[in-house]
């Protein structure tokens, strides 16, 4: 089975964090919604979120199939300052097998690390001209190499199953798009 850790920050962008936890696991994906700490938090939208463990605790925090970073203000600062969070993504970045998923403004966290070099991404529009690496592309969800990249809170669904499709093929991707309705 494959499996997914999706970080979570106070602050991040609810929809971008519990639309892709969800249809992620609706296609089979194990998934672990780890927290910059381990008790609830206010998302950026007064929505409170339990994360089922903190990042600490986290042990085996480097071997899952796919590390997703949801977009949102003030948690996508805090995922960019937090040094666990940059050994992680570099890790992840380093492994052919291993994808990276970010989802607006997100994409902050990679450059500020310089991992969007020589990389096509997207990010939310307005995020785009802060950004000094990599190339913006203004569509809903980019792929590039391992990485996968989307603009923001009304791409979510599409962006989460494009990652079902990297893990688990386009045949699931279709199934769990039927399965919720969505066209697209």
């Amino acid at each position: 089975m494959k499996s997914a850790c999706v970080l979570l920050a106070p602050g991040c962008e609810e929809m971008e964090a519990v639309i892709v936890i969800d249809v992620l696991r609706r296609g089979g994906v194990e998934v672990v919604a780890a927290g910059l700490q381990a008790e609830m938090f206010e998302a950026s939208r007064g929505v409170k979120i339990t994360p089922d463990i903190g990042l600490d605790a986290l042990a085996e925090a480097k071997e899952f199939d796919l590390l997703v970073l949801p977009g949102g203000l003030p948690g996508t600062e805090a995922l960019r300052n937090d040094d666990r969070v940059r050994d992680l993504l570099i890790h992840y970045f380093q492994s052919a097998d291993k994808t990276v998923g970010v989802i607006c403004a997100a994409s902050l966290v990679l450059d500020a690390h310089g991992l969007l070099e020589g990389r096509k991404f997207t990010c939310y529009p307005s995020t785009a001209p802060e950004i000094q690496g990599g190339t913006w592309v203004d569509e809903r969800v980019v792929t590039d190499g391992n990485l996968v990249s989307s603009q923001g809170p009304g791409t979510a669904m599409a962006f989460a199953l494009k990652l079902v499709e990297r893990l688990a093929g386009v045949e699931t991707r279709m199934e769990v798009a039927e399965g919720m309705l969505f066209e697209g």
